[in-house]
């Protein structure tokens, strides 16, 4: 069959289609190695965007130290030396982007996968993997966008919420801060975007119903909300 052997040209279509036709995309994913074209994809995005975006959270690393240290006796010396750290690390961090995004699509492919399975969807972790890759080059796309409003502002980043600009429902609430606008902010437009396909895609790529599908993708929101649940309730601790 064709869908089982697919070209360059037609695995990069199949990729591209995740945007709009998730019934198409789902048909090509059993393809082999259809998982490595959304990988590259993905990579290349976070890596360049992830280079662009270091000025702007080196600000906010800048800042969160002086906030520390203004708190406490530190001698210069030792503040510029927290800083350099915090800088060092935060550059590493953006170096390990890629093994980062693989490491968190094959935990939530396989939640994914451990959730169908007690509702009654069967598919395989290959395809679950394969179809999660390419759905997430959706939320790929706010990650752009976060870089070009930062960069349209042009402000000085001062705190994290600068860096979340609002993409959901934190556009109308503009004194959200904390836990409150990590919850509303992680499902902007994007978010829901990417679920809705995701879900369609596993019904159309395993026969089973939406409601079925939808329910196994589960863990593909929760899991990475609370993750920003909590650092956000830390962050406004740490910065208390």
């Amino acid at each position: 069959m064709p869908e089982e052997n697919p070209g360059t040209a037609s695995g990069l279509v199949g990729m591209l289609n995740v945007f709009v036709d998730p019934e198409g995309t789902a048909k090509r994913v059993p393809a082999k190695l259809f998982w490595l074209w959304p990988l590259i994809t993905l990579s290349i995005i976070y890596l360049v965007f992830g280079y662009l975006m270091l000025p702007y959270v080196s600000q906010f690393a800048d800042a969160r130290v002086s906030q520390a240290v203004s708190q406490s006796n530190v001698p210069p010396e030792q503040m510029e030396n927290t800083r350099r750290v915090a800088r060092i690390f935060t550059e590493v961090l953006f170096m390990l982007t890629p093994v980062w995004v693989i490491v968190l699509l094959l935990l939530l492919a396989w939640l994914v996968g451990l959730t169908g399975s007690i509702v009654g969807l069967r598919a395989k972790f290959r395809d679950i993997f394969s179809l999660l890759a390419a759905c997430s080059l959706i939320p790929a796309l706010q990650y752009i966008a976060v870089y070009v409003v930062i960069r349209a502002k042009g402000d000085e980043i001062q705190s994290q919420d600068q860096l979340t600009p609002p993409f959901g429902l934190d556009i109308f609430m503009p004194n959200a801060h904390g836990p409150l606008l990590a919850l509303v902010n992680y499902f902007s437009i994007f978010q829901i975007w990417y679920l809705v396909i995701f879900g369609l895609g596993l019904a159309y790529l395993t026969g089973a119903s939406k409601g079925k599908a939808f329910a196994a993708i589960t863990p593909a929101w929760a899991l990475p909300l609370i993750f920003r649940v909590v650092g956000a309730m830390f962050s406004g601790a740490s910065g208390s």
